[in-house]
């Protein structure tokens, strides 16, 4: 049956059964993803998934249920769940459900003709995917992951209120590890494609791209322990803001997991920094989400603002405890689960400073290109980490010979004072249920490398 259909008789249950208010919130989807291995298919999955989640007030107090199933057959479980699980929560803070909001950002990140991809096509695509990193060089001795693939997703929210919202998004993405030999020495290197049209992917770039990497990280050796000037590419700047992010979550502060409580209209990065957090982002990053999901509408936002803090990110829970209104962060990382915080599309604006010009007057300095055990090495309390890298030497502005066997050392708080200049080359990171992150490369005035 219908989206539509089940919706207005879960209403009309609901009303009847005594709730004061309800809400639905409804996500389907479809997922393609395909394996290569010296040439054959390894693995090949095509899955469909759909999911709803009711929640409602019910003698004060919100209750919860969830099924997998659009038939008007789990209704009266899905009411009888929601009012049992509302009795027995326990909870100082009383959620509510929201209104809706008067206007909304609209959506950009759904093609259409991403749909009309022949599977034959895809399949074709990760071959040749393969079959071209192997061709790039004779030192290439394997490709030890190749995969290709293509996911659809639409979500609706309504309630009681008159809310009723939907958006739809597709992406598609390739993915490719090689390892390079020469001499007795092995490295590998990774390199990750993403967009909502496969016309503008290049199998060729992608594989180049990851082999040339790879060479590059031959002969590396480690440095001596020392504080050097550092830069970050902006692959390895994205993945460490979206290990710290949780540290702009208001319900974080709240709880005494961030330092940023209480600390908006302050100082807490170098002037020329602004970080945004856009539903619906002036750049292109495949991600768009004009509203949460609690229908509360996303915005575009200043987080820091040439370095001062503009605001935290919130829910409507968090939104309510501090007295201020949900700046529209407030998702689910699936149906089954209740809202906490997550980032939209969150990023560093970029500088119109090429990568090359932000490390040229350094005489000795470190380029990041890869971090490992990222998750281990860190603490979002404290914003102290100790991250196992390698990456590259700048002698007088140049990247000269690869370093391995290193350890870059620092705290987040005080990287964000510390970052002297970002580049023009801002890159959005693959979608996932935590945000969309975004950065250009940075250099940071010094960190501790530990090496020999």
């Amino acid at each position: 049956m219908s989206y539509s259909e089940f919706k207005d008789t879960l209403f009309v249950e609901a009303k009847a059964h005594g709730f004061s208010d309800y809400e639905i919130y409804y996500s389907s989807g479809t997922s393609f993803s395909v394996k290569i291995f010296e040439g054959e298919i390894a693995e090949y999955k095509n899955t469909d998934s759909v999911g709803l989640s009711f929640r409602g007030t019910y003698q004060g107090r919100m209750g919860y249920a969830y099924t997998e199933k659009l038939d008007l057959e789990v209704v009266p479980g899905l009411i009888k769940n929601a009012a049992d699980n509302a009795v027995i929560i326990e909870e100082e803070e009383i959620e509510k459900l929201y209104p809706g909001d008067s206007d909304y950002p609209k959506s950009n990140s759904y093609n259409p003709s991403l749909e009309n991809v022949s599977t034959a096509k895809k399949i074709d695509l990760a071959l040749a995917l393969e079959k071209c990193a192997y061709a790039q060089d004779p030192r290439v001795k394997s490709v030890d992951y190749c995969q290709l693939g293509s996911v659809e997703s639409a979500e609706s929210i309504a309630n009681s209120y008159g809310l009723n919202l939907s958006n739809r998004t597709n992406l598609a993405y390739a993915f490719i590890m090689v390892r390079v030999e020469d001499n007795g020495i092995t490295k590998t290197a990774v390199e990750i494609w993403h967009g909502n049209d496969f016309d503008q992917f290049s199998f060729e770039k992608v594989a180049k791209t990851a082999v040339d990497r790879a060479l590059s990280y031959l002969n590396a050796q480690s440095i001596k322990s020392a504080e050097y000037p550092v830069v970050f590419d902006n692959r390895t700047a994205c993945s460490l803001m979206s290990a710290f992010s949780s540290i702009f979550f208001a319900e974080a502060a709240q709880k005494g997991f961030s330092l940023l409580k209480d600390k908006e209209g302050e100082a807490i990065a170098a002037p020329h920094i602004t970080l945004r957090d856009d539903g619906v982002c002036d750049y292109e990053t495949f991600s768009s989400n004009p509203f949460d999901s609690e229908g509360v509408s996303t915005k575009q936002k200043a987080v820091i603002q040439d370095g001062i803090l503009k605001t935290l990110l919130y829910n409507t829970k968090s939104a309510a405890k501090d007295k201020v209104s949900s700046t529209g962060n407030g998702f689910k990382p699936s149906f089954k689960s209740a809202v906490s915080t997550a980032c939209t599309n969150f990023y560093i604006v970029p500088s119109d400073v090429s990568p090359e010009k932000i490390r040229e007057d350094i005489k000795m300095g470190v380029l990041i290109t890869e971090m490992s055990g990222l998750h281990a090495g860190i603490n979002p309390v404290s914003g102290d980490f100790s991250i196992s890298s390698e990456g590259f030497l700048i002698e007088d502005g140049q990247i000269t010979q690869p370093v391995e066997q290193i350890t870059v050392a620092g705290n987040f708080y005080s990287l964000l004072k510390d970052i002297q200049c970002v580049g023009n080359d801002l890159l959005f990171a693959l979608p996932s249920s935590d945000g969309t992150f975004g950065m250009p490369s940075i250099r940071v005035q010094g960190l501790a490398i530990s090496g020999l």
